[in-house]
């Protein structure tokens, strides 16, 4: 599996659209906008950039979640809720249409995972997307997804300050699940690095292309920079 999407929550998605807009990116919702709790941010190759408003899990919300998708799935979003507004997620996927075969591997290789779960949302222009998610119990790892049915990404992108795509994502393990994150990767990823440390989670994303500097105060003094030379 490959680098699908980064996720980044935000308070309010309304106005983290126009914050990231401002700062020169083409953002689009991911439902009708007075729906929506998220956007995106496309490249034309490459993972794209989520923006997500997780709303608070008071207790009826908690165990609805659990109920459609386990105990691992209430962790990850308790996780997200519980986080600051920065960088929360990573998405891996493959380009099967379903998640199965993924999920039985990791299974297999002792990396413990929910069933099967099966998505869908309808877009601002009216198509219907499916996709299936399977998530590991550990909400510290990422989760893995089928691909998109039909193909969500746009044929063109164009961001006006430059971005043309997600270069590196620079994420810190602990020791005790590196074996677990390569299990996941099945082998190198072009975008993923993975670095000793600590704490667990998405340390910098940088972006190619970038013609204009970027105003990271505007969004939030996110942790998203120019790529580097090293």
């Amino acid at each position: 599996m490959r680098c699908s999407h980064i996720l980044h929550r935000v308070d309010d998605i309304h106005a983290a659209v126009r914050a990231f807009q401002q700062a020169g990116f083409t953002v689009v919702h991911g439902r009708q906008p007075k729906r929506s709790l998220n956007a995106l941010i496309w490249f034309e190759t490459g993972p794209f950039i989520e923006l997500i408003q997780v709303p608070r899990l008071h207790p009826p919300r908690r165990w609805a979640v659990q109920l459609y998708g386990g105990r691992g799935m209430r962790r990850r979003v308790e996780r997200w809720a519980e986080r600051d507004r920065s960088w929360i997620d990573v998405a891996l996927e493959t380009d099967d249409e379903s998640i199965g075969a993924e999920r039985d591997r990791l299974v297999a290789a002792g990396v413990p995972m929910s069933r099967t779960l099966n998505m869908r949302r309808v877009t601002p222009n009216g198509v219907t997307l499916r996709w299936q998610l399977a998530v590991p119990q550990d909400p510290s790892l990422p989760f893995a997804m089928s691909a998109y049915r039909p193909s969500a990404r746009p044929k063109r992108v164009v961001h006006s300050n430059g971005a043309t795509a997600v270069a590196r994502v620079h994420i810190t393990v602990q020791g005790a699940t590196r074996a677990a994150w390569q299990s996941l990767l099945g082998g190198e990823d072009p975008w993923i690095r993975l670095e000793d440390g600590d704490g667990d989670g998405i340390r910098l994303v940088e972006l190619s292309g970038l013609t204009t500097p970027l105003d990271v105060e505007s969004i939030g003094e996110l942790p998203l920079r120019p790529v580097s030379s090293s």
